[in-house]
């Protein structure tokens, strides 16, 4: 939800709150699709929220977030 203050538009941040858990399942189903066989579900969820939070802050294209994201906890898994 958006709106606009003093002429600004800003997001509801209840709004980006939801948009991040979105973005972690698009990760998260990304990875299983990958290597879901070789992982557990309790594992892909760690690395994806793990490479979430490294990433997240830095993200400049939101819209690319998930990819990046689930291209990260695929490489913590296979390195673990």
């Amino acid at each position: 939800m958006t709106g606009t203050i003093d002429g600004h538009q800003v997001r509801d941040p209840h709004g980006l709150h939801a948009d991040a858990e979105d973005q972690l399942r698009q990760a998260e189903s990304e990875v299983q699709r990958r290597v879901g066989d070789q992982y557990d579900d309790q594992a892909v969820r760690g690395a994806v929220r793990e490479a979430y939070d490294e990433i997240a802050e830095q993200a400049k294209v939101e819209s690319f977030l998930p990819i990046l994201v689930a291209r990260s906890a695929e490489q913590k898994l296979e390195e673990a």
